[in-house]
């Protein structure tokens, strides 16, 4: 799983609702044990202690266990116990279907809603079934009928949560004129390249659209606009499915090339340029500058790299734009045919 904000912020919000559950869960259990005890209920007063042993286990575990780890243990925990609840009542003859409406939300916090929804409706056959032997038929049909319709809402929830997620995540990690990833996404890149370790290298591309402020003093900035988003897509239409374009800043891309040397990059940056080079932008002449640095674990931070790239960015600004510049002194890609920027 992709650890970005939008999953740490998921795993800490199930986290937070799974440690409220199991206080909770243990109080009631204090609660429920305590008063069968007193009416001589022993069957039931036992589920009610294994349940509250559970509990305070995972308590503990939400306290000590990573969060991911920990939300995921409670509600598996909680599952686990849901089908044990009927089995118990079963042979003890005592119907325990109404623990059963509480198994599909478990799920909805479990899995994704497809896998939630198998789930639930081979739970509900199971807890029909079990029930048949201790209740009346008209009783199982009153169940399946209620926790069926509880399946539907609780599935159609899911889904829409699935979906609004999904385009929450989209609208967070991308530029929404460029549809490029963001520059909170390309940090967000870094910290997990930083966080990697071993002996990893990358390649650090930064794109800079030349003479942008004068496309925008001489046609308006929507057409200014219309120029990013082209050049975005031209970019796109270059690079190796896999390998992400993020917007930078203003008018200026990044490209990470993972587990790539320097000599790659060059001649990817070169091909991106030709690319812009020879599009068509409708009457607007547009070409770019592209600085390249690579770096390597154990040798400098990618704070390091990425300024090493940007310095080779301006340093092809000041040979006269429209090319590509490496890091390396001698590491300047020759233009075939030089077109005035």
């Amino acid at each position: 799983m992709r650890r970005d904000s939008f999953s740490l912020l998921r795993e800490s919000m199930r986290w937070r609702v799974a440690l409220v559950l199991a206080v909770l869960v243990t109080v009631l259990m204090v609660a429920l044990g305590t008063l069968n005890t007193r009416l001589g209920l022993q069957d039931t007063a036992l589920l009610a202690w294994m349940v509250l042993g559970v509990s305070a286990s995972c308590t503990v575990a939400l306290l000590v266990l990573p969060r991911g780890i920990g939300g995921t243990i409670f509600f598996t925990a909680i599952a686990a116990l849901l089908v044990g609840a009927v089995a118990f009542g079963y042979e003890h003859g005592r119907p325990m279907q109404h623990w059963a409406y509480i198994l599909p939300p478990v799920l909805i916090f479990l899995m994704r809603s497809s896998r939630a929804l198998v789930g639930m409706v081979i739970y509900g056959v199971y807890v029909s079934w079990v029930t048949s032997a201790l209740v009346p038929l008209i009783e199982v049909v009153r169940f399946a009928s209620g926790y069926g319709l509880l399946v539907c809402f609780m599935y159609t929830y899911a889904l829409l949560q699935e979906r609004a997620a999904a385009m929450l995540r989209y609208h967070s990690d991308h530029d929404a004129l460029s549809n490029c990833f963001n520059r909170r996404t390309f940090n967000e890149a870094i910290a997990g390249l930083t966080a990697s370790g071993g002996d990893r290298r990358c390649t650090f591309l930064l794109i800079d659209i030349d003479h942008f402020k004068a496309i925008n003093d001489q046609h308006g900035h929507l057409v200014g606009d219309r120029v990013i988003t082209q050049v975005a897509a031209e970019l796109g239409r270059v690079l190796d499915p896999g390998v992400p374009l993020f917007r930078y800043g203003g008018e200026e891309f990044a490209i990470m090339l993972a587990d790539a040397d320097e000599g790659t990059g060059l001649a990817l940056a070169e091909r991106l340029r030709v690319a812009i080079a020879g599009s068509d932008f409708v009457g607007v002449l547009v070409m770019v500058s592209i600085g390249v640095a690579e770096w390597r674990a154990n040798q400098g931070s990618v704070a390091a790299a990425l300024g090493r790239a940007d310095r080779a960015l301006y340093a092809a600004k000041r040979s006269g734009r429209n090319r590509v510049v490496g890091d390396s002194a001698s590491a300047t890609v020759p233009i075939a045919e030089r077109v005035e920027a």
